[in-house]
């Protein structure tokens, strides 16, 4: 009897010990699968976020790079508030500004002019999508000339938002053009321009320089005040020439009285100047 009791109370014993055994390593089993589950999720939300990035970096390659408006104000800095909106305008909405040049034998659209040149610098500054640079040259013709023929209604084919216009100074000198004529083609031709764009911006600058003019350079301080009068912009790269009659003048100009790659160059770094901040 005794040994049957021992028996029992053994099966008892031995049975708790295994179900013991079980259940701790139940409880094992389930904390080690609570500690595995964080690390699942983390490496769902690794691949969200490696994924989200992926689809920016493809946004960002996709979509074209925009000139941040604080560089934009500092190379706008030098120019007419007008300009300065129209130019952050253009920047947001991805339409070029309609940018005319226009001018006399003194402004070519040839290589290595600084027409070529200043177009350059307005691309390597602003990027490719702000100025649509058109440049027209009326050759050696005056303003009188080029006010009977109208053929400045080129530039309002353009539908210009900007125009920098050289008004044949040099030939109006060598024809002797009276300036108060010269004065009132240059108000048709900008109010032609007006009519077609009324909020264009309007930027007069004289020819070259001439060595050893006398009249020329009166007849292009005429040309400033006349500027100042109409309140329109007007730039004066004379600033980086020699004088009329400082002989290095000769080193700016061909044997036609034209610029050559010097003087070119001199005119667009005072373009590039006002153009760009500096």
């Amino acid at each position: 009897m005794k040994r049957f009791i021992y028996t029992i109370v053994l099966l008892v014993c031995v049975g708790s010990i295994v179900a013991g055994n079980i259940h701790w390593n139940n409880k094992l089993s389930a904390q080690a699968e609570m500690l595995r589950e964080p690390v699942k999720t983390n490496t769902v939300e690794e691949k969200n976020t490696e994924e989200a990035l992926s689809k920016e970096e493809v946004e960002k390659v996709a979509k074209p790079e925009e000139k941040p408006e604080t560089s934009l104000s500092t190379y706008t800095k030098n120019l007419p508030k007008t300009l300065q909106d129209k130019i952050i305008a253009s920047s947001k909405s991805g339409k070029p500004l309609q940018f005319v040049i226009y001018g006399s034998e003194s402004t070519p659209d040839e290589k290595g002019t600084w027409p070529e040149l200043f177009k350059k610098k307005l691309v390597d500054t602003y990027g490719e999508d702000i100025f649509n640079v058109t440049v027209i040259s009326e050759g050696h013709k005056t303003s009188i000339d080029v006010n009977r023929a109208n053929s400045y209604e080129k530039v309002s084919e353009v539908k210009p938002d900007i125009v920098l216009f050289e008004p044949f100074t040099i030939s109006d000198n060598t024809k002797k053009i009276a300036m108060k004529n010269r004065f009132d083609s240059i108000r048709k031709m900008i109010g032609s321009w007006k009519v077609v764009n009324p909020e264009v911006t309007i930027f007069l600058q004289p020819g070259n320089p001439l060595y050893g003019a006398t009249y020329y350079p009166k007849q292009i301080d005429d040309l400033k005040v006349f500027a100042e009068e109409q309140n329109i912009a007007y730039l004066n790269h004379w600033e980086k020439w020699p004088v009329a009659k400082d002989e290095k003048l000769k080193n700016y100009l061909t044997a036609e009285s034209l610029p050559n790659d010097r003087g070119h160059k001199v005119w667009v770094e005072y373009l590039s100047q006002y153009f760009t901040g500096n």
